[in-house]
């Protein structure tokens, strides 16, 4: 498992972010201390406090997940 902070300041930015995991395999979480949500989920990331950077767990890094998220790092 990989962790990194991503900063989705942005409803379309949220949308964008979360249609490039959707189109990746394997689990994403997106968290702010104890408060998590699927990263796949349009609905759980706008629940999310966007202003401040949250912290992305990558599971499996097959895909090469943090090339297609770079737009989005901390």
């Amino acid at each position: 498992m990989k962790q990194v902070e991503v900063l989705l300041n942005a409803p379309e930015r949220a949308l964008r972010f979360c249609n490039i995991l959707s189109a990746c395999e394997g689990p994403f979480d997106l968290g702010r201390g104890s408060y998590t949500v699927d990263g796949k989920s349009i609905l759980g990331i706008c629940t999310m406090d966007l202003t401040v950077p949250l912290t992305l767990s990558i599971y499996d890094e097959t895909e090469n997940v943090l090339e297609k998220i770079r737009e989005f790092l901390v």
